[in-house]
């Protein structure tokens, strides 16, 4: 991957003179950021650009070019990059459209390039693409002229799925203050996906947060090992989410949809934050490059009443509290006579009009011990105090990292003075304090998710990776008399059974059992055995159940222990094409596609990790005992949990597994599998 950002030498194929022609943009981009190394124009009607020489063929460079840049309509992709192949060039972008995004029929198109790419060991990023940018360099290669004054260089790199975000990225990053590293739009992910970019920019020194935009996962298992393998801050903007979206991802990128709870469920497991906008995008990039936020006490301060209740609500509405200044701080405020409207949190220095004592304020703020991040919010007149409130917020960024504490600077001010201020210091500039309290969730976020990556990269996700990558596309259900039996094979509390397909045997299984007993139609085609009459309970005696066997006519009978209620929980497995096995707990019993109460993880689990998924649970607080009532034995949910994932790891080719309802006693008392269903490859 490296060559694609640091060649040193570039050819452009579909150049010319012509205005609007794109492949001159790029040129004309790679002169104006000063590419240290060799570029070369390449067009059939020759001509020049800014002096350099537009080449008819590839035969008149001497040497080998270490990047290829191609763009030319989709048809004659194919023998440029044989033309490539032939002349040695192993690294080739293709920013020309018009492939599978455009009809299925130009798939032979992409065919054609791969068969080419395999021949001559060529990698391709692309097609449909905006190409790369590296401003440690100048290599810049997307087909819209940018500027060296606006693009600001720094440690954020970006990986784009869309051309039209990669665009909005880098113009928004240049009113934010962002300075970005490396920028890769990879289009329809032919023959190189956001893993590899991902990989990549991981290992790269000069990147220190990494933003994805995407639209499917090309293997989403395999992205969650690379990102496990990181300390580095990553925000995933994920689209293609509705079913409109996914038709139009389809032709736009060839995009596939996917599970997007299970995505965010994959993601949240590993650290990484995913947001819903391209706004949310943008201001978590900005957050991130705050020092991190390692607890949930906020403190305000404000210029404007007004601005100190919204700020108070946003605290409360992200989770946060108001921190308690100490009455050393108001104290050491009223010896400096520094004139504050009221001594609380949030702290109104409206009547504060030097605002070189802002600083001052702001030092003592981060000296508390009880406050672990600042959102201090600034309106302000350009004309009169423009100088001081620039002063005030480099001085503001010394102070954070001195005391490597977050602050979160909000700052409103007039048109003509908006750009220079968001430039004024290192910190971030928001547009409102809701936005500044935001940024130090997200900071929070980070600073709490972190910790999951090595608890993701403990468990034996190597192998259970594998496994699963080998599943195939044709599932049939098992009989419910394999399911309970493998259950068993696992030690898995499943409450006592007998099956049969003789009904005069019934009596004695029953005896074998001890009444009371529960007869279900253990029939292979019948999924709610309830719905369908085909479950009685609490058969007390040999003449009910006599009454009860000819209620059911099935091909198969289940006969079980009868057991008493309890709490009644779903938990069940499901493999994802993008992430593998999932697990799934919620609540159960007959009412769980109504209630939807579920928490997910991607395999393997741990202990740890499947009592997380208990507490996220918006009836959690019932299993822990409610109103006088004794909570679950929720170290028996954990116990069947992690070992579904166990038996997972030896048995990958199970397709889905629901154990609905598994019923849960009070503490100590455990809980026992009363039903299961399963599909498996074939």
């Amino acid at each position: 991957m490296d060559t694609f950002f640091n060649p040193k030498s570039i050819v452009v194929f579909g150049v010319s003179e012509s205005h609007g022609n794109l492949g001159k943009t790029i040129i004309e981009n790679l002169l104006n950021f000063k590419f240290i190394g060799e570029c070369y124009a390449i067009g059939s009607s020759g001509g020049y650009i800014k002096g350099k020489k537009i080449l008819t063929g590839l035969d008149e460079i001497d040497k080998t070019p270490d990047l290829a840049v191609i763009l030319v309509p989709a048809i004659h992709v194919p023998s440029i990059l044989e033309e490539c192949g032939k002349k040695g060039i192993k690294h080739v972008i293709i920013e020309s459209g018009g492939f599978s995004e455009f009809s299925e029929e130009r798939k032979d198109l992409e065919d054609k390039i791969k068969e080419i790419a395999k021949t001559y060991k060529i990698k391709v990023i692309g097609p449909n693409c905006f190409g790369v940018i590296n401003l440690e360099n100048g290599v810049i290669l997307p087909f819209f002229m940018l500027t060296p004054d606006y693009m600001k260089k720094g440690n954020v790199s970006i990986i784009s799925q869309s051309g039209g975000v990669f665009y909005d990225t880098c113009m928004m990053s240049s009113c934010e203050n962002i300075g970005l590293q490396k920028v890769i739009s990879i289009g329809n992910k032919l023959l190189i996906n956001e893993n590899e970019c991902l990989e990549y920019l991981i290992k790269d020194e000069n990147t220190g947060i990494i933003g994805l935009y995407l639209e499917d996962f090309s293997d989403g298992k395999a992205f969650m090992n690379i990102v496990a393998s990181s300390e580095k801050p990553i925000v995933l903007l994920k689209a293609n989410r509705s079913d409109k979206s996914k038709e139009i991802a389809k032709f736009h990128t060839s995009a596939l949809a996917g599970d997007d709870r299970i995505a965010f469920a994959a993601m949240s497991q590993v650290g990484v934050i995913v947001v819903d906008s391209f706004y949310d995008f943008i201001d978590t990039i900005k957050a991130l490059s705050l020092k991190l936020m390692k607890g949930k006490k906020v403190g305000v301060i404000s210029r404007s009443g007004g601005h100190s209740v919204l700020a108070a609500d946003a605290v409360e509405k992200y989770g946060f509290h108001l921190a308690n200044f100490s009455q050393k701080f108001f104290s050491e405020v009223k010896k400096k006579k520094l004139n504050v409207i009221r001594a609380t949190n949030p702290l109104d220095i409206g009547d504060v009009y030097d605002l070189d004592l802002y600083t001052e304020i702001l030092e003592m703020a981060l000296k508390e011990d009880d406050v672990d991040g600042i959102a201090f919010i600034i309106t302000y007149s350009a004309e009169s105090d423009g100088i001081k409130v620039k002063r005030f917020i480099q001085n503001a960024g010394r102070l954070s990292h001195a005391f490597n504490k977050p602050v979160a600077l909000s700052v409103i001010t007039n048109r003509k003075e908006w750009l220079d201020i968001k430039n004024a210091g290192v910190l971030p500039i928001f547009s409102d304090c809701d936005r500044a309290v935001f940024a130090l969730k997200n900071s929070y976020k980070f600073y709490k998710l972190i910790g999951q990556r090595n608890t993701f990269k403990s468990l034996d996700n190597v192998r259970i990776y594998k496994i699963s990558k080998h599943h195939k596309e044709e599932i049939k259900k098992v009989s419910l008399s394999y399911v309970f039996n493998l259950l068993k094979k696992y030690n898995l509390p499943i409450g006592e059974f007998r099956f049969t397909k003789d009904k005069d045997e019934l009596p004695y299984l029953a005896e074998s059992i001890g009444y009371p007993v529960v007869l279900k139609n253990a029939s292979h085609d019948i999924i709610h055995k309830t719905d369908a009459g085909g479950v009685i309970l609490n058969i007390e005696d040999k003449d009910q159940l006599k009454i009860a066997a000819k209620n059911i006519d099935a091909t198969e009978y289940l006969i079980q222990r009868f057991y008493p209620s309890g709490f009644e929980i779903i938990i069940g497995i499901k493999f994802d094409r993008n992430f593998g096995h999932v697990i799934i707990v919620g609540f159960g019993g007959i009412y769980t596609e109504i209630i939807k109460d579920t928490s997910m993880r991607i395999l393997p689990i741990s202990d740890e990790m499947a009592e997380q998924m208990i507490e996220e649970l918006k009836g959690s607080i019932i299993l822990k005992g409610f109103r006088g009532k004794k909570g679950a034995d929720i170290d028996a949910i954990k116990n069947i949990m992690v070992g579904l994932s166990n038996m997972i790891l030896e048995n990958p080719y199970i397709h889905e597994l629901d154990l609905n309802p598994v019923i849960v006693y009070e503490k100590g008392y455990g809980a026992v599998i009363v039903d299961a269903r399963m599909s498996m490859d074939v």
